[in-house]
């Protein structure tokens, strides 16, 4: 027990340090993209492997794992492969939506014409476009390999989602543990709404697909140990040691051990670690957990699915006229009062269920829906970053997802 509190109490030093102390958000956007040949067949990963190389420019750095080349990291954006070949796309820290939104487009223009010359394309989808999750290969990885195996045993969907599934992730800053607290709340609460606006899984295990929000679905069955709503968020005492708690004494399924990751399968935290973890050893223990808002250095929402450019950058408006305005928070968490996370995973469930007829927390959603985008355009300063969350108004107004609006889109 004393090397368990000490572990909490020097991780939860690594979230103080981390606050970002001007009170200015900024948004880290990645996005997962599934790689297939131009004919629609699965890509192998030496074929991948030769297209990100050919993109790395002389000042950006290799990334190197387990001795295989897993693509490369720059000052402005890393390119790197996931478990099945999934090219994400990591973008630096921006405050302007709109910078974001051009950083990435030209950079998805360099990834396209790179993939193209070796017979390859990318896809902006929630799920494979062409392929079962069986069928496809992992990349030669220890962490993918470890994780692979364990969730073999931990739910029936671990395959689909470490090979099938591709997301669009957003990290936010957070300022000291009080502003923590309640933004991994607010997070949360709106996850079922996060869920529905960006569904864009047309296709699904190869076949056309009419269920909503099916990449939830598949993470709600994978291990619930490390998925789905933060145990205890709502609890009084929840805060920057609960969150460590929660991760340390969990199976860590892999551990940084000698300089590289292994696989330790069940073993928790205090008995892998010393007393005093070391920051990389803190960043693998939480680089194994998946919760719906997860903490690693900023605050990650991974609600998304893989989606287009515009419904890309009306998903980061809204989340930074949510989260950059503490009036906007705090109605969120007034509006929602009383909700508990066993709430919060009901709303998932009746999402994937009935979609824009489920009711969230009691209401209907489209409702829900038009009071949240109602609290992001009020505190959108300028008539460019309202015009930016006109496509998910348009959803909202005709309740229907971007899987059901957009035809095959990429």
């Amino acid at each position: 027990m004393a090397k368990l509190d000490e572990q909490i109490k020097t991780m939860a030093g690594y979230f103080a340090a981390d606050c970002e102390a001007d009170g200015r958000l900024s948004l880290v956007l990645e996005v997962e993209h599934f790689i297939t040949c131009s004919d629609g067949r699965a890509a192998n990963f030496a074929a991948v492997q030769a297209a990100v190389q050919d993109m790395q420019q002389q000042a950006d750095a290799p990334i190197i794992v387990d001795g295989t080349y897993m693509g490369y990291s720059g000052l402005a954006a890393s390119v790197t492969m996931g478990p099945a070949c999934q090219l994400c796309l990591t973008l630096a820290a921006q405050r302007d939506v709109q910078d974001m939104m051009d950083l990435y487009n030209r950079l998805y223009l360099q990834i396209g014409l790179a993939l193209a010359a070796h017979g390859l394309r990318a896809w902006a989808l929630g799920c494979h476009p062409t392929t079962r999750a069986e069928a496809l290969p992992l990349v030669p990885r220890t962490r993918d390999e470890a994780m692979d195996r364990y969730f073999k045993n931990t739910g029936s969907c671990g395959t689909q989602v470490m090979r099938g599934t591709a997301a669009t992730l957003l990290s936010i800053d957070y300022f000291d543990e009080m502003d923590f607290v309640r933004k991994m709340r607010v997070a949360s609460l709106l996850t079922p709404f996060f869920a529905l606006l960006c569904d864009n899984a047309p296709i699904y295990q190869g076949s056309r697909n009419s269920m909503c929000s099916v990449r939830t679905r598949i993470w709600q069955d994978v291990d619930h140990d490390r998925c789905g709503v933060v145990p205890h968020l709502m609890d009084l005492d929840f805060g920057f040691a609960r969150y460590a708690e929660n991760v340390l004494t969990k199976p860590q399924i892999t551990a940084w051990r000698t300089g590289r990751v292994k696989a330790v399968g069940s073993k928790t935290a205090p008995e892998l670690y010393a007393a005093h973890l070391s920051q990389r050893e803190a960043a693998q223990i939480l680089s194994n957990f998946f919760y719906d808002v997860r903490l690693k250095s900023r605050i990650e929402l991974r609600a998304a699915d893989s989606m287009p450019p515009r419904y890309i950058a009306a998903y980061a408006q809204l989340v930074k006229s949510v989260f950059g305005s503490p009036a906007a928070l705090q109605n969120v968490l007034r509006h929602y009062a009383g909700i508990t996370t066993l709430d919060i995973t009901t709303a998932k469930l009746a999402v994937c269920k009935d979609g824009f007829n489920a009711l969230a927390y009691g209401k209907p959603i489209s409702s829900e829906l038009t009071w949240l985008l109602m609290q992001a355009r009020s505190r959108t300063p300028s008539q460019e970053e309202r015009a930016l969350l006109d496509p998910f108004m348009a959803l909202v107004m005709k309740r229907k997802t971007i899987r059901e609006t957009e035809s095959y889109n990429e």
